[in-house]
């Protein structure tokens, strides 16, 4: 396993992320179509108090199984990279919101009804999500959406928020 910030069994980089992105809204804008792509960043809810009780090679167990499952519900033109110490980001492509809404859900439930690393730990995830409806002009501005929706969701835990919904556009 590696260290944080590591890829531990996340095939991308997060520059791969954001060139793909680039790519997918540049491209759109010639099409003068809105891509439909999707950005999840995925967090661990309280990792450092299983590096605190139970040792930092537990915590990696639980990085790494966390990895493998999230790997696992990929599409063929998703990707997968390691974001920071117990944060992972992946990039729905060719997905709608409610799409990504749905996924995340997934990936939630999965979680939760998952036993984590030889102590069979259970844990929760929080994630952001952003969606090319969030007025990111660029794959890095769109990975702040991701962030920003993140620290809503981690305010409550084990859930998922969008960062500005439609609605919420058309309220303001």
């Amino acid at each position: 396993m590696e260290e944080a910030g590591g890829s531990i069994g996340c095939p991308n980089k997060i520059e791969d992320i954001i060139g793909v992105l680039d790519n997918e809204i540049s491209g759109s804008k010639d099409k003068r179509v809105l891509p439909s792509v999707a950005l999840l960043l995925v967090d661990i809810d309280n990792l450092e108090r299983v590096n605190r009780w139970y040792g930092r090679n537990t915590g990696n167990e639980v990085l790494g199984s966390l990895a493998g499952l999230l790997k696992g519900g990929l599409g063929g033109k998703d990707l997968l990279a390691r974001f920071g110490g117990d944060e992972f980001l992946v990039l729905l492509r060719d997905v709608t919101l409610k799409e990504a809404k749905e996924r995340s859900a997934r990936i939630l439930q999965a979680v939760k009804s998952r036993e984590f690393a030889s102590e069979k730990l259970k844990i929760s995830v929080s994630v952001g999500i952003a969606n090319y409806f969030s007025f990111a002009f660029s794959g890095d501005e769109l990975l702040g959406c991701a962030v920003e929706a993140l620290a809503l969701a981690q305010k409550e835990g084990g859930i998922f928020k969008v960062f500005m919904e439609e609605e919420e556009w058309n309220e303001k």
